[in-house]
């Protein structure tokens, strides 16, 4: 009887440690931050919206190097005229995905123009992924053009949804607040980040800049 009344109290013992590891929330089992870009996806596609014009707004990715994910990100206007010309540098590690650095291109020329270099490496995604959690990086940004600046950026899971967009309905979506500051540019953003898929709708400042419209796969 002794032997069973110590049993009964260390599953319930066990029960609570692993409820308050969550703040009383449940991880969401079939998500893992690490593959929220999908190793298959080659291209996202989504509709952006700025100043009242839309237009295509392209993610593509380059994963050739392991443990590191290149996005390049090209917007066309309504004419087919590459307006923006980006790519980004994220890595992987146990805790934390991070943005490392980030390049700019004339859009006209294709040329170089700028690279910036994030020192600590901004963590995008942490390895605890439930509502209540955040993260704040802070550091220097290093950039070719503009010199050297400060970033801060604080992000928080503020819940677990469902988001419809013109590609479809997804399930069990993050949804993650960011306040930001690079140099002298300040930004409010929510990401819906979901299985699979990664970002499907992105607000900044208060109003929709992109929601995805289509996906391609290698």
């Amino acid at each position: 009887m002794k032997n069973i009344f110590i049993l009964v109290v260390l599953i319930l013992f066990s029960a609570n440690v692993v409820a308050a590891r969550g703040g009383g929330h449940h991880k969401l089992v079939e998500y893992d931050y690490h593959d929220y870009l999908n190793s298959t996806i080659q291209t996202k596609t989504f509709v952006r919206y700025q100043n009242g014009v839309v237009f295509d707004f392209v993610w593509s990715f380059d994963r050739s190097n392991p443990g590191i994910v290149i996005r390049t990100e090209i917007a066309t206007d309504t004419g087919g005229s590459i307006t923006r010309y980006t790519d980004s540098t994220f890595a992987s590690t146990t805790e934390s995905f991070n943005l490392l650095q980030s390049r700019r291109y004339d859009p006209a020329s294709s040329a170089l123009i700028d690279t910036t270099d994030y020192m600590p490496h901004v963590a995008k995604l942490t390895s605890a992924m439930v509502p209540g959690i955040a993260w704040s990086p802070a550091g220097t940004i290093s950039s070719t053009f503009s010199g050297e600046s400060y970033y801060t950026e604080k992000s928080e899971v503020i819940a677990i949804e469902d988001v419809t967009v013109p590609a479809g309905t997804y399930s069990s979506c993050l949804k993650i607040h960011r306040t930001s500051q690079y140099g002298l540019s300040f930004y409010s953003r929510v990401d819906w980040v979901c299985p699979d898929m990664g970002v499907v709708k992105r607000i900044n400042n208060g109003s929709v800049l992109i929601e995805l419209d289509s996906v391609t796969y290698n």
